[in-house]
C-alpha cells in the first residue's frame, strides 16, 4: 500500500510540476490522476487503510510472548515487629516483641507469559483482516465517486468550451449580417426596422458570447476545485467533445449489481458481525497460558550490593482461565450482533433492489441519449443545408432578413441540441459504467 501511494504521489508531483509552468495541457486521465492524488479527502481515506493494516499487524503480535522486567528497592527505616506469645517456644515464659527481616530488600524479576489456547485471539486476527477489506472497499467507493465527479466536471468544461465557440461563431455571423444590412440600408434597399433588428441581434450575440465565455471560465474554475489546484492555474484541456466522432453507439449488456462496492461492503459487514458473535462465544471458552519467572533478591541491612546477600529463585507453570460470570453478561452482547446481522441482511436486499433499478434506469438513459444524439445529428445536417440556401439568397437580396434570421436561430438551436446531446450521451455512459461497477 505504501509503495502504491508513493507511486501515485510521484505521478501527481510530476503533473503538478508541469502545471506550475506556463499553460498545462491536461488530458482526462491526467485530471483523474491529479484529483485522486491531490484531494485531501482521498489522502485521508488512504490513511484509513494504513491504520487498518497496522491493526492487522497488532493482532498478529498478540500471539507473541509477553516479557516484563520489574524491580523494587525498599529500605525499611523501622522494621515491623511481631508478637510471640508466651509458651510458643521452649523457654519463652512471657510474650515478647521481635523485629524480623532486613532493612534493605531489593527485588528484580523477569516474567514471561505465552498464550497457548486463546480462541478470541484468532478471531481478533480475522476481524482485523475483515476491517481492512471493508476500508479498502470504502476507499474504492470513494475513488469511484471522485472519478465520476472529476470526469463530469471535465466533460462540462468541454461542453462549455464548445458552447463558447458556437456563441463566438454566432457573434461573427451576426456582425457580418449587420455589415450587409448596413450597406443595404444606406443603399435604400432595406427598411430601417430590419436594419435596427440586425443591429440589436448583433448586440445580443455579443452579450451571449460574453456569457458563454464567463460560463466556460466558471467551469474551468470548478475543475481546478475538483483537482485541488490553485485558482490561478492555467489549464488547457486536450480532449475534445466532438459529437461527430461519437459513431459507435454499442449499448453494453445489462449487468448485475455484484460489481458494486456497496454490495461487497455489506457482505463484509455481515461477516464482521458474524466474527464479533464468534469472538463472544470464544470468550466463553477456557483459556490456557504458560508462564515463567526468574527473580533475584538482595536482603541486608546495608546498601552495599557487592555483599554476598543475593538469592535467586524461579518457577514455571500453566494457567487455566475458565470464565463463569461472563456466561450471563455476554448473552446480551451476542443478541446485539445477531440483531445487527439481521438488519444488515435487510439492508443488503434493499441495496440490491436499489442498484438493480439504478442499472436499469441508467441503461434506459443511455439508450435515450443514444437515440437523441442520432436524431440531433440528422437535424443538424438538415439545418446546415437549409441555412446555406437561405444565406446565399440573402446575399443576393432575394430573401428577407427575418427569413435568414429564423434560419439562423434554427441552426443555432440544432447545434446546441447536438452538442448537448453528445454531452448527455457521454454522461449517461459514465453513469451506466458507474452503476454496473465498471468505472
Amino acid at each position: 500500500m505504501a509503495l502504491k501511494t508513493k507511486k501515485w504521489i510521484i505521478i501527481a508531483s510530476s503533473l503538478l510540476a508541469t502545471i506550475s509552468h506556463a499553460q498545462t495541457r491536461l488530458r482526462l486521465q491526467d485530471a483523474l490522476t491529479i484529483g485522486l492524488t491531490n484531494r485531501y479527502d482521498a489522502q485521508a481515506n488512504r490513511t484509513n487503510i494504513s491504520l487498518a493494516e497496522n491493526t492487522v499487524q497488532q493482532r498478529r503480535l498478540d500471539w507473541m510472548p509477553e516479557l516484563n522486567l520489574s524491580g523494587n528497592v525498599r529500605y525499611n527505616t523501622q522494621l515491623q515487629t511481631t508478637v510471640i506469645p508466651a509458651g510458643a517456644f521452649p523457654g519463652v515464659t512471657e510474650s515478647q516483641r521481635l523485629a524480623f527481616g532486613t532493612r534493605n530488600n531489593t527485588f528484580f524479576a523477569l516474567d514471561l507469559t505465552q498464550p497457548i489456547y486463546k480462541p478470541e485471539l484468532k478471531t481478533d486476527a480475522k476481524l482485523a483482516l475483515n476491517s481492512l477489506a471493508i476500508k479498502k472497499e470504502q476507499h474504492n467507493q470513494q475513488q469511484t465517486s471522485l472519478r465520476v465527479q472529476i470526469a463530469e466536471t471535465y466533460l462540462n468544461v468541454l461542453l462549455k468550451e464548445l458552447q463558447c465557440d458556437l456563441a463566438q461563431a454566432d457573434q461573427q455571423r451576426y456582425t457580418a449580417y449587420l455589415a450587409i444590412a448596413e450597406g443595404r440600408y444606406k443603399a435604400g434597399t432595406l427598411l430601417e426596422s430590419d436594419y435596427l433588428q440586425a443591429k440589436l441581434d448583433a448586440q445580443n450575440a455579443d452579450i451571449d458570447a460574453r456569457k458563454a465565455t464567463q460560463n466556460y471560465q466558471l467551469a474551468l474554475d470548478n475543475l481546478r476545485y475538483r483537482l485541488n489546484l490553485p485558482g490561478d492555474t492555467a489549464l488547457e484541456l486536450t480532449d475534445r467533445l466532438d459529437p461527430d466522432a461519437l459513431t459507435d453507439y454499442q449499448l453494453p449488456a445489462l449487468s448485475s449489481y455484484g460489481q458494486r462496492s456497496e454490495i461487497r461492503q455489506l457482505y463484509l459487514q455481515q461477516e464482521q458481525y458474524g466474527l464479533n458473535s464468534q469472538k463472544i462465544r470464544d470468550g466463553l471458552k477456557p483459556g490456557l497460558s504458560f508462564y515463567a519467572n526468574y527473580s533475584t533478591q538482595f536482603q541486608d541491612n546495608s546498601l552495599n550490593y557487592t555483599r554476598d546477600a543475593w538469592s535467586n529463585f524461579n518457577y514455571v507453570g500453566l494457567k487455566l482461565n475458565v470464565p463463569l460470570s461472563a456466561q450471563f453478561r455476554k448473552r446480551t452482547s451476542l443478541l446485539d450482533y445477531q440483531l445487527r446481522l439481521q438488519q444488515t441482511a435487510l439492508t443488503l436486499r434493499q441495496t440490491e433492489a436499489d442498484i438493480t433499478y439504478e442499472i436499469r434506469k441508467n441503461q434506459t438513459d443511455l439508450t435515450n441519449a443514444t437515440q437523441n444524439l442520432r436524431a440531433t445529428k440528422a437535424s443538424l445536417a438538415l439545418s446546415k443545408q437549409l441555412y446555406q440556401i437561405q444565406q446565399d439568397k440573402y446575399r443576393l437580396g432575394v430573401t428577407l432578413y427575418s427569413t435568414i434570421l429564423d434560419t439562423e436561430r434554427s441552426l443555432r438551436a440544432a447545434e446546441q441540441n447536438h452538442i448537448e446531446a453528445a454531452y448527455a450521451y457521454l454522461v449517461a455512459k459514465l453513469n451506466y459504467e458507474k452503476a454496473t461497477g465498471l468505472y
